[in-house]
């Protein structure tokens, strides 16, 4: 794959050519269908896993039994790599959110790719970086504000790191059910609901089958930015 046909953000995109062809032809090759689980937390296994099409949702267990989506990663993503490089058991567990192509390399591999190609163990921490920051700016932006703030906040988010841009408007092309959205941005399923039903009305998003189209971002940042418990 060329440079452009990798989203901005994700590791793959900052790797050189030589780099992106060498990590592909590292481990073994899988197909895993919606539903299926790359990664289980709790797990003691160290391979790192990139996502070379399709999404996976990552979660987390609460002590209650239930879950939490923590996260969506596309293709030219990494996950699995803290504990590739640690050795600690896996933190959340990675389920495919539909047909998702990946490759699977073992901790060792993965360690001696890192050492053979300095640039590459770089763009790697940038990545584990990112990842850091996001879970912090998570943290915060649903920690407070209105639910149609929060929503907004979300969407905003995925904006940034999945949106493609469209006929003057932007695509979040990930297959997100409402309730995927609910747990990101930390509130219910109707209180969601809710929230896309104001952000609709006033134009500001189109909701569809397979993605969310923003089609006033500013409106939509200026949204995120409210407070105070409306909506």
């Amino acid at each position: 794959m060329g440079d452009t046909e990798w989203p901005p953000v994700s590791l793959m995109a900052e790797l050189s050519e030589e780099e992106r062809k060498a990590l592909v032809q590292l481990g073994t090759g899988r197909v895993y269908e919606a539903g299926e689980v790359l990664i289980a937390e709790g797990q003691r296994d160290s391979h790192a896993v990139l996502l070379l099409d399709g999404y996976v949702k990552v979660v987390g267990l609460r002590d209650d039994g239930g879950s939490v989506l923590l996260a969506v990663r596309t293709r030219g993503d990494l996950v699995g790599e803290f504990s590739a490089i640690d050795g600690r058991p896996r933190s959340a567990t990675v389920i495919a959110a539909r047909t998702t192509t990946v490759r699977t390399m073992g901790s060792a591999d993965f360690h001696a790719f890192l050492r053979q190609r300095p640039s590459a163990a770089e763009a790697v921490q940038r990545s584990i970086t990112r990842k850091l920051r996001s879970a912090t700016r998570y943290r915060i932006d649903t920690s407070g504000g209105s639910v149609t703030a929060r929503v907004a906040r979300t969407l905003d988010t995925l904006v940034r790191t999945y949106g493609r841009v469209e006929n003057g408007s932007v695509r979040i092309d990930l297959p997100l059910s409402q309730g995927d959205l609910a747990a990101l941005a930390g509130v219910s399923q109707a209180g969601a609901q809710r929230a896309l039903r104001h952000l609709r009305a006033a134009e500001v998003v189109t909701t569809e089958y397979r993605g969310t189209v923003v089609r006033n971002l500013a409106a939509l940042r200026l949204t995120a930015e409210e407070g105070g418990s409306g909506h």
